[in-house]
Formats: C-alpha cells, structure tokens, sequence
C-alpha cells in the first residue's frame, strides 16, 4: 500500500525536476514551444468563449435596459396623452363658458353652471340630470340655458342634484314671443322635429327666420332665445296658427349647462 502511494510521488518529483533542470540549462524550450502551439489556440478560443459570453450578457443587459427605457416611455405616453385630454376637455370648457358669458352680456343673468350626469334612457321623455341643486340655490321651474339657448326648465331638485325637462319633450310648455312681429305663443315640444310655436292668433304676424324667445314667465325670464322660425302653418278657418321652430342648440349633446336663478342688479 505505501509503494502504491509512493511511486507516484516520485514520478512526479523526477518530473519537475527534470523540468526545472532542463529550464536551468536552456534545454526546455522545444517542450515549451509544443506546449504553447497546443495551449495558445486553447487558450485563445477559452478568451473567445469568455469575450462572447461577456458580450452576450451585456446585450442581455442592455435588452433589459431598454425594456426598462420602453416601459418608462409607455407610462410617460399614456400620462401625456392624459394631460392632453384634461386639456382639450378644460379648453371645450372655457370655449362654452366664455361663449355664454358673450351671450349673456345683453340679458344680465345670474348664471349657476352645472355639468350633465346622466340622461333619462327612456325614449319618450327627455330629461337630464346635473350636478347642481337646492344647494347651489337652484328651484323648480329655472331656465337652463347652453350658449345663451333654452334647453329646457328644471323639473325636480334635489340637494345637491336636479332633474332637467329638456325643451322637445312632448309635455314642455312656455310662452313665446317673436322678436319682429311681437306675436305670442305657447312653445311647445315634439321629438326629432324641433319645437312648435302654437296657438298664434290669426292676426298676428310671424315670419321665416325670425327669432322666437321667452316672453316670461315664472322663473323664466324674458328674452332668453329658443330658436328660429322655419316654417309657418296658417288656415284662413282656423282660429290660431302655428310655426315650426328650428333649434340652435343640440340637446341630445349637452355637457355643460347653465341655469338661470336671477337677474343681475
């Protein structure tokens, strides 16, 4: 047992020595060129394999990197494209708002401005709801206006909500009056036809493209607009006639309202 674990002690000790003596002499370099012709291309290729590994983990590192970058740009996008919208919704804002505030220079309105929440689903009634009620000091029967129309009376209130009757509901009634001829009427609703200005006295005069507006009455003030008249129906036999009213303003598209809770001193 010791000579097995003997020999190759000694082999190895004669080896190195002969090594170390051939090294002393000069004698060792044909072993040494042997030696680097076969180490040099391992060992280069081991230097490739290593650089190529080296490279592969910084691509791997720089695709990582660049999802990173490309995260951060989706996000910046989305909240720019946020911003954006916050925007264009507070500039289509301040285009109503100052688009009323130049209608409302002749009639001197108090103005409470309320944003629409929801729409009645029923089809055939034609209400909205808005933000504002008894709160904001609004009450039942205010005008409430868009871009110095009438689009309708407020027809419930609650604390801090009310219910809007729009103007082309069948049940909607106002007194009219036409701006040239001063004939009076009862404006009424009807759905997808625009409005009726009805029960015109015979002898009273009314005329295409004139301007029809509220003549006043309750908590609507006179002078607010309702539209223009595009056609007339009138019967020598008839006791009244009647007109068709064109709307200026859509109300199928309302986002901001405004209502009318007094005159200005």
């Amino acid at each position: 047992m010791k000579k097995q674990v003997l020999i190759p002690i000694i082999t190895v000790s004669i080896i190195a020595l002969m090594i170390i003596t051939l090294k002393i002499t000069g004698l060792f370099w044909p072993f040494q060129l042997v030696y680097d012709q076969i180490s040099n291309p391992i060992g280069a290729q081991l230097v490739r394999i290593r650089n190529g590994i080296s490279e592969q983990a910084s691509f791997l590192s720089s695709i990582n990197d660049l999802n990173k970058q490309n995260k951060q740009l989706r996000v910046q996008e989305l909240e720019l494209r946020q911003q954006l919208a916050s925007l264009k919704e507070i500039a289509r804002e301040n285009d109503i708002l100052r688009a009323q505030l130049n209608f409302n220079s002749r009639l001197n309105l108090e103005l409470t401005p309320s944003r629409v929440v929801s729409v009645d689903p029923e089809n055939t009634r034609q209400f909205i709801t808005i933000d504002r009620g008894s709160a904001s000091g609004l009450k039942k029967g205010q005008a409430v206006i868009s871009s110095g129309v009438l689009v309708g009376t407020i027809e419930e209130v609650n604390d801090y909500s009310s219910k809007v009757l729009l103007i082309n509901d069948p049940d909607f009634r106002i007194r009219g009056i036409g701006q040239d001829g001063r004939a009076q009427g009862i404006i009424r609703g009807q759905i997808g036809r625009g409005y009726i200005f009805d029960k015109i006295a015979q002898n009273e005069s009314v005329s295409l493209k004139e301007q029809v507006v509220t003549a006043g009455s309750g908590l609507v003030p006179q002078g607010i607009l309702v539209g223009t008249i595009d056609s007339i129906t009138k019967s020598d036999n008839a006791v009244f006639q009647s007109a068709n009213i064109k709307p200026l303003v859509n109300v199928n598209s309302l986002e901001l309202v405004f209502v009318v809770t007094g005159l200005k001193q």
